[in-house]
């Protein structure tokens, strides 16, 4: 059996006390019952906690490892790990219960003498702060062979591996790299292709003890993710994509249950969460997205990747990966903060940049990305007065100019770029930032005479015009080269954003040049979603994704209800009521829905799908029961 520690032997004994009834193995000699040395005994499978069972652990109880033990069960802050363990040191995440420093679970535990340690170890259940389940609840109970049974169902084959990680490592993670340890990560898709390809994984009446563990199905499901993800941006045909996607999402979502992944989350149960999030993202489920982000950042908060005071005493290699873990968590939470302008629960304060960094040159992509997330959540901090909004998108904007001027030079300015790879990242950047300045600036977009308001008006709105414009020339000039944007809910939301603002902008919807990005634009979508290009040819499928005809038509008609304005001269409120009038009718609506928002007071998704008449929530049928 593959070696556990004691307070995780402890923990699960006493979820699971029964009637004394079998000697040998750890938690035999603990409990004090006789045991037929078997590997699970007899005892332990009785007990259903045959994971375990283990002849490794010493019977010694010092006292000192015991308070380490305590203190393990209640904080991660415990340096104690077992020599057993280093070889993989996320496994210790199993183990972590975070409390902060001033909850009752932290200071019982810091005051915790010989006479009363019992009570610190567990004080957490007694207050309702740990989990009283031992599984997963929302499944049927399985013996250890049934569970496997269930993995071997999930388990990726080698030739999905083979196939669709490829893609993955090439096409999905440099613009979103979620593992944190990618070298890792690697080395463990190799092992795990070496024990398939030896039968390890394939008898499903014999179980295979290094696969059937927690941390290793947990590993299974972030594979699993990986391959969504890759499968997403394969070179497949549409229906055929979405489904594997699809199908590769469902079985690690199931091997995430076999994991327990409520009760015990591990690193790699975050990432798969992450990854499964994202995914869920560029298939068009976003708001499934937001709130399974949710959950992922609660579990993350659960092992204390929020902090580094929790990490204090983790092993270097996993401190920087609990690092690396919780900047990728705020990237996502911040980015889809922006898009839908929702409060975050993120926090960077937690972890303290190094000083160095502040002056250092030459930063990368991602380090550039991640700094951005930083000030992107800054700025979504406690609403002010307008013209304090003014003053910080000010303030933003400058960190933004800064942090962009120490990237690489061929994040600088495409004229340094040599690879294609270079290119793609320039290119990604340019689209990322650009929303972000956009975002910042859209106070300003909301004034009609901005010199009345604060001086520096007028340069957020030639910013925000700019901004804008350069998104959406981005994007074209990326997709010519790749088919990650039209694949990436965060770049399609990017550019549709920055097309419906220069359609309806005063400042820029006469603009001819906007004119024609937005042309150019709906031209790309337009020929992705149909079967023949503007030459009458057949069109590959493969360049299909979420965004549907109504979007596209929603679009169209808010252009030509534009155009009428301009021949005709109505008003702008004249306007607003004829694009409603004008979108096509998809189903009926929700009383109001002819009221158009205010597009500056919404983010423009929101906006989109007002105009679309399709609201995401019709609260006028909850009323009744069917």
């Amino acid at each position: 059996m593959s070696a556990i520690s004691q307070g995780e032997a402890d923990r699960v004994l006493h979820l699971k006390s029964r009637e004394r009834e079998a000697h040998a193995c750890y938690p035999c000699r603990k409990r004090k019952v006789k045991c037929d040395g078997g590997r699970p005994c007899h005892t332990c499978q009785k007990r259903k906690h045959p994971d375990i069972c283990t002849y490794a652990l010493s019977h010694s109880r010092r006292r000192s490892a015991s308070r380490h033990s305590v203190a393990r069960s209640a904080s991660p802050r415990s340096p104690a790990v077992a020599s057993n363990e280093r070889a993989r040191p996320d496994d210790r995440s199993k183990d972590y219960v975070y409390s902060g420093d001033n909850s009752v679970v932290s200071i019982l535990r810091l005051r915790a003498s010989d006479a009363n340690e019992s009570v610190a170890r567990e004080v957490g259940s007694v207050l309702g702060l740990r989990n009283t389940f031992s599984n997963y609840p929302f499944m049927n109970s399985k013996t250890p062979l049934e569970r496997w049974k269930a993995l071997l169902t999930v388990m990726p084959q080698r030739s999905e591996v083979l196939k669709f990680f490829h893609f993955y490592r090439v096409t999905a993670y440099p613009f979103n790299p979620i593992l944190a340890d990618i070298d890792r990560f690697e080395f463990d898709l190799c092992t795990y292709l070496n024990a398939h390809a030896s039968g390890e994984l394939h008898d499903p009446e014999n179980i295979t003890d290094r696969w059937a563990t927690d941390k290793s199905i947990g590993h299974v499901s972030l594979l699993l993710a990986t391959l969504a993800a890759g499968a997403h941006y394969s070179d497949t045909e549409y229906l055929e994509r979405l489904e594997l996607s699809t199908d590769f999402a469902r079985r690690s979502f199931h091997a995430l249950r076999l994991a327990n992944f409520l009760f015990r989350p591990s690193l790699d149960i975050i990432q798969a969460l992450l990854i499964l999030g994202n995914t869920l993202q560029n298939i068009g489920q976003s708001d499934a997205a937001w709130a399974l982000l949710g959950t992922t950042i609660r579990l993350a908060q659960t092992m204390g990747l929020h902090t580094e005071r929790s990490t204090v005493h983790w092993p270097e290699q996993v401190r920087m990966k609990a690092r690396n873990l919780w900047s990728t968590i705020v990237w996502q939470d911040s980015l889809l903060c922006l898009c839908y302008d929702r409060p975050p629960i993120v926090s960077v304060t937690g972890w303290s940049l190094a000083s160095s960094f502040f002056e250092r040159q030459d930063l990368s992509f991602a380090e550039v990305m991640h700094f951005l997330c930083r000030i992107s959540l800054d700025i979504m901090r406690p609403e002010t007065l307008s013209v304090a909004e003014l003053d910080r998108a000010l303030e933003g904007l400058q960190r933004l100019d800064d942090i962009h001027q120490r990237g690489l030079p061929y994040l600088r300015s495409r004229e340094n770029c040599i690879t294609l790879q270079q290119h793609l990242e320039h290119l990604a950047l340019r689209m990322h930032t650009s929303f972000c300045v956009s975002v910042f600036c859209r106070p300003a977009m909301k004034q009609s005479t901005p010199q009345s308001f604060h001086p520096h008006a007028g340069i957020l709105r030639a910013r925000a015009k700019g901004s804008l414009i350069d998104a959406s020339k981005a994007f074209l000039d990326f997709q010519a080269l790749s088919t990650v944007p039209l694949r990436s809910w965060s770049m399609v939301h990017t550019v549709l954003s920055s097309t419906l603002l220069l359609c309806i902008w005063e400042e820029t919807r006469n603009d001819p040049e906007c004119r024609n990005l937005q042309q150019r634009v709906i031209d790309v979508f337009s020929s992705s979603n149909s079967r023949t290009n503007d030459d009458g040819a057949s069109f590959s499928e493969s360049d299909s994704q979420w965004l549907s005809d109504r979007h596209i038509r929603a679009l169209v008609t808010l252009r030509s209800a534009l155009e009428r304005e301009q021949e005709t001269g109505t008003t702008e409120m004249d306007n607003w009521v004829g694009m409603a009038s004008n979108v096509p009718q998809f189903g009926p609506g929700p009383v109001g829905y002819m009221d158009m928002p205010d597009p500056f007071d919404v983010s423009p998704v929101t906006y989109l799908d007002s105009i679309m008449n399709l609201p995401m929530f019709d609260y006028t049928q909850e009323n009744g029961f069917l």
